[in-house]
């Protein structure tokens, strides 16, 4: 091993200074212990105990230096003072428990022979650079420019102690020996520090013991130094023992030192080595420093591997405080054995991948790597120069060879310079092959500008069975932070998930980082392949451009592979199993493992007659095997069906030639030629599709959006070959109720119909081929009541027949019976007949209803639902029998006689305001009675009257006549015209009332009321004062002498009242 020798450098007069009183720190030290001794003793043999104790202490007053001692004997050959204790007695610098001076006489007179020392106690500090004695100082730190040197004392020193307390943690030692200090001391020293160091880097223990010599004024250490659990940063040292030789020349200007190292358990963050061992020497002079090393660590692991040994031999020169230097060395390494983790990650890429052309690739390039590094060696020569916090690196040549001795891995002018902690500069080239890996050269070079480097690399063809892999040209553009871009072309062939593509040729772009991982193809990239073939779904060859899915790369690599390309509008022909199929979107997404998607999807299947159109917003795919995904915003149309399927959503899959849907969710809108719109759209949630063979078969129950309520159950087929087909339409039960009405479901029903309630059944059938198209339908309801616009209906039971589903035509005459009908007064049990067309022209035959003994029927009418009119519903009213009037409106204290007939017309102008329009009913010859059979409750009024409310008991008449009129949302007026009246039986007759009924008589009443039941209640209250309260007793008035008199003003003024 080469041994480095210390080289002289000049250096600043100051540093020179400062080194220079360092090294006379250590002499000092015995210099001052040697002059108090004999100052102690010179003054013991010249004044006794009293002049001594004088001397001494005008010696350390005079030196300012606090001290107490005891004499103990004072003679010529010895002087013995005990207990001395410097500095503050109660935290002392220096205690001596015996200092002995012996004395002897010389050519010169009286001198020190020898001092004994026991049990000396030393306490210093060493702090933010500075060491003190503290007391002790000004006997130390004299200030003299004289080199520093041991002094020439004898001396013998029993249980010697020191504590050293500095910015790195407690030093303590423990000296023992005898000799002259400069020439011939033989000692032994012992030193421990535990915890010593500085933030972040310290050892738990630390231990020194060793034979202490001195020799020509020369010092020398030989002994172990022991260290453990030494951890500084991410590095850690479990032990280690280091065998120390240290000399130090006799003016302290030059030091050397021979360390033979072994240590245990060494480790740097996620590297670790079993055992380390080696040598080294360190030679010392004044601002220079060597050293030469041969180190050695032993079972090295990393996640990368494991490594049997690794060594490093080398030499460092530079100045001693290490601010700079250079480093020339060589590193070597056998005995490589690859991790698993190596292995898994490899393994995970290949998992990752499967399905794809890459998959085979990486495993036969891991298989060759595991093959390649198992029990591989490397070598490094290197070179690093250093001053400051720049450093330069030089590797003339490094490699990494298999077991074999095939080199794999090679570096060669390799080249690297750290400035400020940050890599400035990086160049060099590399080489990859052997052993079955992938062909790799490449070449890296420092850029100017933006402290960059360039690489540039090319792949040979890299081939495992049919799958094949090259890059002819990479360029790469790595950043200081370790992320680079890269700009090469790809050239492939092999398997994707669910099909295979050829002579694939894809422009390179991309980068990576340790954050983000791989990212490929981060602009538009145009793309060339021979053939596509991606489940049954196979393309003919063309150049495409690739660009990327939002800010997401191409194709992007970290835990795992992942695809997101995005094409313009695109234009295919192909095949879609045995069927030929046309292809349009305007842009396609390829994704892995994610589903691709296709949007705004229009795709043609089959030929001529056979021919299905089908689009889709959005359809989406899996391509890892099982060939299945979602579609969203579809529609689905067949030239010769007048309904269209739009917003169509679901799962598709193709398997074994089938294309199936399932889980379907659509609108279904009528698409009629000429007419209005018939229906209202349907939805449909769980259908299924099957296409095979050219046939499709699909089911599905159409619902009310709103509601969600299932209005019919729906199955169909149809044939690609002939265009024919069928559906089968199923009404169970469709209920409506305040969640759903008739005109929710055809806008034909709006303004003719409302609140329904009621249940409708039935079923109905389409049949078409590539030239017809028929419909029919039976559908019926045990009790349907609904809201007319002539008044509300009860009870409507029947069924209906439609020869024409599709356009709702019915068979003619249709009947249907009713319940009750209300036009404002109630009529039962009557039927109507009728029949549609179109679903717009209602024509309306006949409608008859039993009627208070009479019969109440409606003129026909023809309606127009396809655009707004006038409509004029006329009833016609036979035999209207007065008592059944009279009853049924529950007008008890009322008897009625008289047979009327009349008419009632109702007209509805254009936007649905309906009115009465001139209704008369007219009692038949004979006339007849009105008669109040209750008690008169008003007191006597005088004789008109009294004559008023005996005439109005009873009343015969010949001639009644009813007129109807008003608007049937606001008022109804009713006048009733009595002719011939005549007091009837059983009223009260007197001399006037028999004179004044010899008089004709005419009654004329106008009603305004709200319905024709507020009309009864106010032709009952004409003669029931009792069934309308009198104001006297709600407190509105008092009688006061006969007359009805206010109680209070009204709560509100006149004006604010209801005005006639």
């Amino acid at each position: 091993m080469l041994v480095p020798d210390a080289q002289p450098m000049d250096e600043p007069e100051g540093r020179r200074t400062r080194r220079f009183r360092l090294r006379r720190l250590r002499s000092r030290i015995a210099l001052g212990l040697a002059a108090v001794a004999l100052l102690v003793a010179s003054a013991a043999w010249i004044s006794r105990e009293r002049i001594a104790g004088d001397v001494i202490d005008d010696y350390l007053q005079a030196s300012d230096i606090p001290a107490t001692y005891d004499i103990v004997a004072i003679g010529p050959r010895a002087q013995v003072i005990e207990n001395l204790v410097i500095g503050d007695p109660a935290r002392p610098d220096l205690t001596v428990k015996r200092l002995v001076v012996e004395i002897g006489v010389g050519w010169a007179g009286p001198e020190v022979r020898r001092v004994r020392v026991e049990g000396a106690r030393l306490f210093a500090r060493f702090d933010d650079g500075t060491f003190s004695l503290g007391a002790l100082d000004p006997l130390i730190f004299t200030g003299s420019d004289a080199p520093p040197a041991l002094p020439a004392i004898n001396v013998t020193l029993s249980d010697a102690r020191a504590l050293l307390e500095s910015d790195y943690g407690r030093v303590g030692l423990k000296l023992e020996g005898a000799g002259r200090i400069d020439d011939g001391f033989v000692g032994t020293i012992a030193a421990a520090a535990p915890g010593i160091g500085v933030e972040g880097c310290r050892a738990q223990t630390a231990t020194l013991f060793g034979k202490l010599v001195t020799r020509d004024g020369a010092p020398r250490l030989d002994g172990p130094l022991r260290i453990g659990n030494l951890q500084c940063g991410r590095a850690q040292l479990a032990q280690a023992d280091i065998g120390t030789q240290l000399s130090v020349n006799r003016d302290f200007s030059a030091a050397k030192a021979d360390l033979r190292l072994t240590g245990e358990r060494a480790a740097y963050g996620d590297f670790s080595g079993e055992s380390l061992s080696g040598n080294a020497q360190v030679n010392w002079s004044t601002g220079r420093l060597a050293l030469g090393h041969d180190l050695a660590m032993t079972g090295l692991a990393s996640p990368q591997g494991r490594m049997a040994e690794l060594a490093l031999e080398g030499s460092w020169r530079g100045v001693d405080d290490g601010s700079s230097g250079q480093w020339d060395g060589t590193l070597r390494g056998q005995g490589f054995d690859s991790a698993g983790d190596l292995a898994d990650s490899l393994v995970s890429a290949e998992r990752g991948l499967a399905g794809t052309l890459l998959a085979p690739l990486v495993a036969k390039a891991r298989s060759a790597a595991i093959r390649a590094l198992d029990g591989a060696s490397l070598r490094a020569d290197g070179i690093v120069r250093h001053k400051g916090t720049d450093m330069s690196l030089v590797v003339p040549e490094a490699s990494m060879s298999a077991r074999s001795g095939t080199r794999v891995l090679a570096f060669s002018r390799l080249n690297a310079r750290v400035r400020a902690g940050e890599l400035a500069s990086l160049g060099g080239n590399v080489l990859v092959g052997g052993e079955g890996l992938p062909g790799i050269n490449g070449r890296i070079e420092q850029l100017t500008g933006d402290g960059g480097w360039m690489i540039r690399a090319a792949m040979a063809d890299y081939a495992a069975g049919t799958n094949r892999l090259a890059v002819p040209r990479l360029a790469l553009r790595l950043a200081p932070d370790g992320a680079f871009a890269f700009d090469g072309l790809v050239t492939a062939s092999g398997d994707l998930p669910g099909g295979g593509v050829t002579d694939l040729a894809v422009p390179l772009e991309g980068t990576w980082s340790q954050a983000r991982g791989l990212a490929l193809g981060t602009r538009c990239t145009p793309l060339r392949f021979a053939s596509l073939a991606l489940s049954g779904l196979a393309l003919k060859g063309r150049r495409l451009i690739l660009c990327p899915e939002g800010n997401a790369p191409i194709l992007a690599y970290r835990d795992g592979l992942t695809l997101a390309a995005r094409t313009g509008p695109l234009n295919l022909d192909g095949s879609l199993g045995e069927s030929p199929a046309r292809l349009a979107a305007t842009g396609v997404v390829l994704r892995y493992p994610q589903p691709f998607a296709i949007e705004g999807l229009t795709a043609t299947i089959g030929s001529d007659d056979s021919e299905v159109r089908l689009s889709a917003a959005s359809l989406t795919g899996r391509l890892d095997g099982a060939t299945s995904g979602t579609f969203t915003g579809g529609a689905a149309r067949l030239a010769v069906v007048p309904l269209d399927l739009d917003t169509i959503t679901g799962r598709w899959s193709f398997a074994d030639g089938a294309l199936r849907i399932e889980d379907g969710a659509f609108t279904l809108s009528d698409r009629p030629a000429q007419s209005p719109v018939r229906f209202a759209p349907l939805v449909a949630n769980g259908a299924s599709l099957t296409l095979l063979d050219n046939r499709i078969v699909a089911d599905a129950v159409l619902a009310h959006p709103a509601s969600g309520r299932s209005v019919a159950q729906v199955a169909i087929t149809h044939d690609l070959g002939t265009a024919a087909g069928r559906a089968r339409l199923s009404v169970p039960a469709l209920v409506f109720d305040d969640s759903l009405q008739p005109d929710e479901l055809t806008p034909l029903a709006k303004g003719v119909i409302a609140l329904a309630t009621g249940t409708i059944t039935g079923d109905g059938r389409i049949d078409w081929t590539a030239d017809t198209i028929t419909s029919s339908g039976t559908f019926r309801s045990d009790s349907f009541d609904f809201a007319a616009a002539f008044g509300p209906v009860r009870g409507l039971s029947g069924k209906v027949v439609f020869t024409d589903l599709l356009n709702l035509t019915t068979a003619p005459d249709q009947t249907l019976s009713i319940a009750a009908i209300n036009p404002g007064i109630e009529v039962l049990a009557g039927t109507v007949r009728f029949d549609l067309k179109d679903a717009t022209l209602l024509s309306l035959r006949d409608a008859q209803f039993p009627f208070m003994g009479g019969t109440l029927s409606m003129r026909p009418l023809a309606m127009d639902f396809s655009q707004p009119e006038a409509r004029r519903y006329i009833f016609d009213i036979v035999g209207l029998d007065a008592a059944q009037f009279v009853a049924q409106m529950e007008l008890t204290n009322l008897n009625a006689t008289g047979i009327f007939d009349g008419t009632v017309p109702i007209v509805f102008d254009a936007e649905g305001n309906g009115r009465i329009d001139g209704g008369i009913l007219m009692a038949r010859p004979g006339g007849g009675n009105v008669a109040y059979i209750g008690e008169l409750t008003y007191e006597d009024l005088g004789t008109m009257g009294n004559y008023a409310f005996s005439a109005l008991r009873s009343l015969d008449y010949t001639q009644m006549r009813v007129g109807l009129g008003g608007d049937l949302a606001g008022e109804i007026i009713t006048s009733f015209d009595f002719d011939g009246v005549r007091q009837g039986a059983g009223t009260s007759q007197n001399f006037i009332t028999r004179r004044l009924a010899k008089l004709p008589i005419r009654f004329k009443v106008n009603v305004r009321s709200e319905n024709f039941y507020e009309m009864a209640t106010m032709v009952r209250s004409f003669w029931d004062a009792n069934y309308i309260r009198k104001p006297e007793d709600v407190g509105l008035f008092r009688q006061e002498d006969g007359r009805l008199v206010p109680n209070a003003k009204p709560v509100q003024p006149p004006e604010s009242e209801s005005q006639p």
